[in-house]
């Protein structure tokens, strides 16, 4: 089946080379990468270069996104126009932090009819992604990562881009939250997805907990127990001010 991939890249050019082939090793129809506008010269030349030896350059298309002031949150916006641009309904979108599995393929299939979204699982080597990656198997429930494949029609026709364009992190919460009041949805968790910057800042667990009010309306004893197990103390900071606003 034919189907887009959608990389949005910053100035991450020491990982281009070692993620973007597992890209390409999957097929696609295309491989659009976005990035600011004016792009970093090292970065468009590392992603030629990379298509170029993975004999791949007539499927890679870079596209330069220039800022939105309407948009609280670039990302959002920068992911979107990828979106806008795919030429395919299938739509797999990912970072570029992150080393793909081929199985994620034999998935796409899956996305038709009244499933319009399929998320996978990703694994980190630390710590922290060990005991997520023991709770999925000892506990199997449906999960939502940043990793995730989708329908482009189902997307179009379920987006809120008002309340898009208000949010200050959250992207991929917003299109699952919006795109699964109508549309049912599959998490896969049995993929080797490596996430190869496992970090998490006090910046990105604080923006995780606002999300998780601020988009999802998650219950208190969720966010308490999730950041007890998973050890992000400043998820529930930010869950809390984002509550109590």
């Amino acid at each position: 089946m034919k189907f887009s991939i959608v990389v949005p890249i910053k100035d991450e050019v020491d990982l281009i080379p070692i993620t973007l082939p597992s890209y390409y090793r999957l097929q696609p129809d295309e491989v659009i990468v976005c990035v600011d506008k004016p792009a970093p010269p090292k970065v468009i030349e590392t992603v030629k270069k990379v298509a170029r030896i993975c004999k791949a350059e007539d499927k890679t298309r870079i596209i330069e996104v220039e800022r939105n002031p309407e948009y609280r949150f670039h990302q959002a916006w920068v992911r979107r126009t990828g979106f806008r641009k795919a030429r395919n309904d299938v739509i797999l979108t990912t970072d570029i932090d992150i080393v793909l599995d081929p199985k994620i393929v034999d998935f796409l299939y899956l996305i038709r009819g009244s499933v319009g979204l399929v998320s996978f699982s990703k694994f980190s080597p630390t710590f922290r992604g060990i005991v997520i990656w023991l709770v999925q198997k000892l506990y199997r429930h449906k999960s939502f990562t940043g990793l995730y494949a989708f329908s482009k029609n189902a997307w179009l026709e379920t987006e809120d881009e008002e309340s898009l364009k208000r949010i200050p992190r959250g992207e991929d919460t917003h299109l699952y939250k919006h795109l699964t009041k109508k549309y049912d949805y599959l998490f896969i968790p049995d993929v080797k997805n490596l996430l190869l910057r496992p970090h998490e800042s006090r910046k990105y667990q604080y923006f995780m907990g606002v999300n998780r009010w601020f988009i999802g309306k998650a219950t208190l004893w969720r966010i308490i127990i999730s950041s007890i197990i998973y050890i992000r103390p400043y998820m529930l900071t930010g869950y809390l001010k984002a509550r109590l606003k």
